[in-house]
This record gives structure tokens, C-alpha cells and sequence, in this order.
């Protein structure tokens, strides 16, 4: 890596760090970056699982800090999560670029106009809801499709934590991405040795990233715990996409 390539990544992990932490979708912003720095979108979508794996364990632990952190609830979701994520990786390892590349650059748009259709404030359950545990067959499955769904792409799949934790388990927004950002810490650590295992992995990019990744979802965990975290959020989510989507369009 040249010295501009190492500031631009730097910066996208910062980006991707806050995006992560504030809803979901950093995935969306590494990825991009690490193939407009030369990289296949196979490789590229393995090792953003580096940043990615930092920015979770940054971002935990400044909710967890702040005393918005259900513990007791990751018993209940990590299992189902953690098996489809295992089952998502393993699938990840045998999709060739020129599938992927396509698949990436579609998760943009319909991530983009999710943006523009759905608000995260109306997963948000009334003031008074008490938080439901994931037993039932139905978030059993959803958790579980969630994780094959990290496991392959990992894109926008914070989005998809958010909605089952916020929308169907009723958990408060901020609770909602406190779990979520210990889920993710778990099942892409997992999906991370299984791509280790293949060597798709390129350290010296994904520990840069990591860097930007950890400052960045520390930041935005302070911010999430404000009254401006939701506009925040679709602002700077919003941003990202437009510019990630660009790249990706250049490299079809």
C-alpha cells in the first residue's frame, strides 16, 4: 500500500465504523473501498470482516459502558445467529467474483431505498414495551436467516439485526444496536476464521481499516446515545451508499 491508499482506507473504516455502529451497513462501505484499492470483490468481502470485527467490539463496549446493553438477552439470540452465520461463510468461499460483484452493487440499491421508505423509528416499540425472547420458531428463523445472510455477504445485515431486534423483539433502538454490535462481534469472528481458513484475507488492508473501524464506532455509539442519533444515522448512511454504489458501478 501506498500512502493514499492507506489514508482512503483509513477514512472508509472510520466512515463504516459509524455506520455500523449507528444502524447497519458499513459492509457497504468497505467493501467498495477495498476493490476500488485493486482487490477482487471475494477477497474484498472477506477481509472487510477485519474492520468490521473491530468496530463491533469498540462499539459493544461504549454501549455497554453506557449502561445500554442487555446482556442476558445474547444467550436467547447468539445461537440460531451463529449457525446460519458458520453455514453463510462456508457458501461465501464458493461464490466466484463475478457473481458476487453483481449481488454487492444490488444490496446498495435496495439498502438505499430502504433508506428512503423506512425510517428506523418505526421499528422502535412503544415506551412501555417489555422486550420479547427469541424462542419462538419465527425470530429463531429470522436470527437464523440473518446470520446465513452476514455468513454470505454481511452487507447491510446490521439493518437486518436492528429490524428483528427493534421490530420484533422490541427492544429500544439503542439497546437494539448495543445487541447487535455484541451479535455481530460473535458470528464475524466466526465467519472470519472460516475465511482465514480459505486465505482470503489480506491483513495489511483489513488491519488499517480496523484502525478507522474502532475510532469511528466509538464515536458513533456516544452519538447513538443522543436525541440526534436517528438523523444522524439516515444522513451519513445515506452518504455512504451513494458514494459505495458509484464505485461499484465502475467496476461491473
Amino acid at each position: 500500500m501506498d500512502a493514499g491508499t492507506a489514508a482512503s482506507l483509513l477514512g472508509a473504516g472510520l466512515l463504516a465504523g459509524a455506520v455500523n455502529t449507528l444502524a447497519g451497513g458499513g459492509s457497504l462501505v468497505l467493501v467498495p473501498a477495498l476493490i476500488a484499492a485493486g482487490m477482487p470483490s471475494t477477497i474484498a468481502n472477506a477481509t472487510s470482516r477485519i474492520p468490521i470485527l473491530a468496530q463491533c467490539a469498540a462499539g459493544a463496549v461504549g454501549f455497554a459502558r453506557g449502561g445500554k446493553l442487555p446482556t442476558a438477552a445474547v444467550r436467547n439470540v447468539l445461537p440460531p445467529v451463529m449457525v446460519g452465520a458458520g453455514l453463510g461463510a462456508y457458501v461465501a468461499t464458493m461464490i466466484p467474483a463475478r457473481v458476487l460483484t453483481p449481488m454487492i452493487l444490488g444490496t446498495l440499491v435496495l439498502m438505499a431505498i430502504a433508506l428512503v421508505v423506512v425510517s428506523p423509528s418505526r421499528w422502535a416499540p412503544p415506551a412501555d414495551a417489555e422486550p420479547r425472547a427469541a424462542r419462538g420458531p419465527w425470530a429463531m428463523l429470522g436470527l437464523f436467516a440473518a446470520g446465513v445472510y452476514g455468513g454470505v455477504l454481511q452487507a447491510g445485515a446490521g439493518l437486518l439485526f436492528v429490524g428483528i431486534l427493534a421490530g420484533g423483539l422490541r427492544y429500544d433502538l439503542v439497546r437494539a444496536n448495543a445487541l447487535k454490535a455484541v451479535v455481530m462481534l460473535a458470528y464475524i469472528a466466526l465467519t472470519a476464521a472460516v475465511f482465514i481458513a480459505y486465505d482470503m484475507v489480506r491483513w495489511g488492508p483489513g488491519l488499517v481499516m480496523s484502525v478507522g473501524a474502532m475510532i469511528g464506532a466509538w464515536l458513533a455509539a456516544q452519538v447513538a446515545l443522543t436525541r440526534h442519533g436517528v438523523l444522524i444515522t439516515r444522513i451519513v448512511v445515506g452518504v455512504s451508499l451513494v458514494g459505495s454504489a458509484a464505485i461499484m458501478i465502475t467496476r461491473l
